[in-house]
């Protein structure tokens, strides 16, 4: 196939002779004969088409054409905009808004205005010339065809099966109503096509009572007769001057057609040839178009851009009528053609190469073979395209009162895909995928409303987003096989704020925990469909862990972006590790030394109000000691404050935010008999009088402050033991402070481990 741009020097000869006509000339007034149909106005096309190509707006198909430009109409939302593009200034005219228009080889449009039973022709090549009137007040005449400025309509009685065919002209002379001669009474008239400046071909068929023959008629716009005829039942058809071609379905299976070509020479039958077997799963060949360009036939299914189901017969094809084997791709798909004055073809289709526009066929001197050359372009690809992108820069999840809402224009919509959005640090990612029964695209658009959760890269339940930097990757296949599949990537930030067991930033309490080995893992918690606490998987954080013998999730102490956590080592040095929000640490900061004096620490609680996490400590006399947190990461802490004595009788004290429904930070500690005291921060470093909470708790190993876990908007307490471990919801009420504990499977393995915090 020879696909080529047009050249500058010969856009004005694209189509054919043009008549000269004065480029940005203004509009007349339209004649009140014709009110109901205002002036049309000129407007010009988009700035992208292809070099040399005449740029035009978004069309659907093609209609007509004549010496000057073409005519096409645009489907879009139920409404019909039809436009002519002049080959000469290059402009493109809008034309008021009626039902229909037509036009044929002449530069006249035409079109009906059913409230007064009048036709309207405009003659193109001027545009701000008088429109010129035609009444027809037999509203039983359907017009049919325009064969340069003469209308060809037709009727048909269904109770008295008679029909008739007729020639309306301008003018009231008796000639300007002429009854086409030569078709039999009972022909019943289904389409008709212009196929030169004086002639038109016809399809009808004729009901003998046994049967329904279909017949193909050539009529003389000038002597108002049939011509020539031929029995044919054509779905499609197409005549010039020499030659018949259709498209006719199989006699025994519907789905299947041939591509039927014959010279033409007066009424006899003459040979018939067969062009090509159109055979596929179950596929309505009423769709296939053809046309004719000198000896070649091309033929292709019209919904070949849109389509779903794509078949061998979406492009457009030419099939040699003198050699039936030989076939050329003019081009990836075609929604309609029309014949030009010059013998081409006019087509709207698109190749992968070019685009989408209006093409023509036309035989290269060189080789007498079929080309096509993009005549107007739409300035839109024809190969799967991602036009627009519009993902915010920063999703702030804190910000938004409901799910981000990420969307992608692609050219197209009859495709499949999916969008992934993947954390660059931890690799986690939300997934969407989009095709014609979900997600649909909507004008092309790919549209994720996504709530800031996640999955797990294999599989697992999902979690929430932590904060930090994206990819997005939109990957999607044309579903009518036009052009290569299409891959795109790009990035964007999530911003949320941190709770203090919030190491990866995505709202959501993680549990740290260290094994045997001295490695340490993080358990991300999420809430379930069910309403259950479950991890969403087990990441390892670090080795070399074992060398501390006392680990404690602090809370953002030292001013960061993400909760910290300290450590103590066996010469009672206390280091510090600030949190980096992707569930890692920094390098680890010294706070000091003689720490080994304390047999507990807990922090994560704001205890005196100032909005900074505190922490307590107990040491071998039982005394509680207070450590104001600074938000400084070389120096943490405040001096210490002694809060009182006799704290020795708990073997576990645990700092778990505002338990009890205060403005304070609480704490809760067990005694040796496995009995959980609640104490309420009373906003100065220290506590109220205690209140029981239960017994029976010498079970747990470890007890957590995790922060909200089931998300309701109160913290809640994690506890760990040989036997799996626990959520206790809290209440906000300080004398029931927790429902009931709730098995969860965030460590169903705890006695693994032999320090969980």
């Amino acid at each position: 196939m020879s696909l080529t741009r047009v050249p500058r020097h010969r856009l004005v000869a694209a189509v054919t002779a043009v008549l000269a006509v004065t480029a940005g000339t203004a509009l007349a007034t339209t004649p009140a004969t014709a009110a109901t149909a205002s002036a049309p106005a000129s407007v010009q096309g988009p700035a992208n088409a292809l070099d040399g190509a005449i740029s035009i707006p978004q069309t659907s198909r093609i209609l007509g054409a004549g010496p000057s430009g073409f005519l096409t109409v645009e489907y879009r939302d139920g409404q019909e905009t039809y436009r002519w593009t002049s080959t000469v200034d290059r402009t493109t005219t809008t034309l008021p808004q009626q039902t229909e228009y037509f036009a044929g080889h002449s530069d006249t449009v035409v079109t009906w205005v059913p409230t007064r039973t009048q036709y309207l022709l405009r003659d193109m090549s001027d545009p701000s010339g008088a429109t010129t009137v035609i009444e027809q007040p037999d509203t039983r005449q359907l017009l049919r065809t325009v064969i340069g400025r003469t209308l060809l309509f037709s009727s048909y009685d269904s109770t008295s099966r008679t029909g008739e065919v007729r020639l309306r002209t301008e003018g009231a002379y008796a000639d300007s109503d002429r009854q086409v001669t030569g078709f039999p009474a009972n022909a019943h008239v289904w389409r008709a096509e212009t196929i030169s400046p004086t002639t038109a071909l016809v399809r009808y068929t004729v009901d003998t009572g046994d049967s329904v023959i279909g017949y193909l008629a050539v009529v003389d716009a000038t002597t108002a007769q049939v011509v020539e005829k031929r029995e044919a039942g054509a779905k499609d058809f197409a005549a010039d001057a020499t030659s018949f071609a259709w498209v006719t379905g199989g006699a025994t299976d519907p789905y299947a057609a041939r591509i039927r070509f014959a010279e033409r020479g007066g009424e006899g039958s003459g040979p018939v040839t067969d062009l090509a077997s159109l055979t596929s799963g179950g596929w309505n060949f009423d769709s296939m178009h053809i046309g004719l360009v000198g000896s070649w036939v091309t033929y292709g299914l019209t919904e070949g851009g849109t389509t779903q189901y794509p078949t061998p017969y979406d492009a457009l094809t030419a099939v040699d009528s003198h050699n039936p084997d030989s076939k050329i791709k003019l081009l990836d798909h075609a929604t309609s053609s029309v014949s030009a004055p010059d013998g081409s073809l006019l087509v709207r289709g698109g190749s992968v190469a070019h685009g989408e526009g209006v093409y023509r066929i036309a035989l290269d001197p060189a080789t007498g073979r079929p080309a096509a050359t993009l005549v107007a372009s739409t300035g839109q690809p024809t190969a799967l395209a991602l036009l627009r992108t519009d993902v915010p820069a920063n999703v702030d999840f804190d910000a938004l009162t409901g799910p981000a809402k990420l969307s992608w224009t692609l050219s197209r919509n009859n495709v499949q895909g999916s969008v992934t959005l993947r954390h660059k640090a931890t690799g986690q990612q939300a997934s969407f995928t989009f095709n014609t029964y979900s997600n649909t695209p909507v004008d092309g658009v790919v549209t994720m409303n996504w709530d800031g959760s996640t999955a797990k890269v294999l599989g697992g339940i999902g979690g929430f987003a932590p904060a930090g930097e994206y990819t997005w990757e939109l990957s999607a296949r044309p579903l009518n096989n036009i052009g290569p599949d299409l891959k795109k990537t790009g990035t964007f930030k999530v911003a949320r704020k941190t709770g203090p067991h919030d190491y990866t930033s995505n709202t959501s309490p993680d549990v740290l925990a260290r094994d045997a080995s001295g490695k340490l893992w993080r358990d991300d918690t999420v809430v379930t469909p069910a309403g259950e606490v479950s991890s969403t998987g087990r990441y390892a954080v670090g080795t070399g862990w074992g060398i501390y013998n006392q680990l404690e999730a602090v809370g953002d102490v030292a001013g960061g972006a993400a909760p910290d956590l300290l450590a103590r080592d066996a010469s009672g040095v206390l280091w510090l590790y600030q949190g980096n929000g992707s569930g890692g640490f920094a390098t680890r900061v010294k706070v000091g030394s003689g720490w080994n004096t304390y047999k507990q620490l807990t922090g994560g609680s704001d205890l005196n109000g100032d909005g900074r996490s505190d922490l307590l400590a107990t040491d071998t006399t039982g005394a509680l000691w207070f450590y104001k947190g600074t938000g400084s990461a070389t120096a943490p802490f405040a001096a210490r404050v002694k809060v009182g004595g006799g704290w020795g009788i708990y073997n576990q004290i645990t700092a778990v935010g505002n338990l009890a429904g205060t403005a304070a930070g609480d704490l809760v500690a067990r005694d040796t008999s496995g009995v959980l005291w609640l104490y309420q921060g009373n906003g100065s470093g220290g506590f109220t009088t205690r209140v029981k909470v239960g017994s029976g708790w010498g079970g747990f190993t470890h007890l957590v402050g995790v922060g909200d876990a089931d998300r309701d908007g109160r913290v809640d307490l994690y506890a760990a033991g040989r036997s799996g471990s626990r959520l206790y919801s809290g209440t906000g009420v300080a004398t029931a402070p927790f429902k009931p504990g709730v098995f969860t499977d965030v460590h169903s393995d705890a006695a693994q481990f032999n320090s969980i915090f």
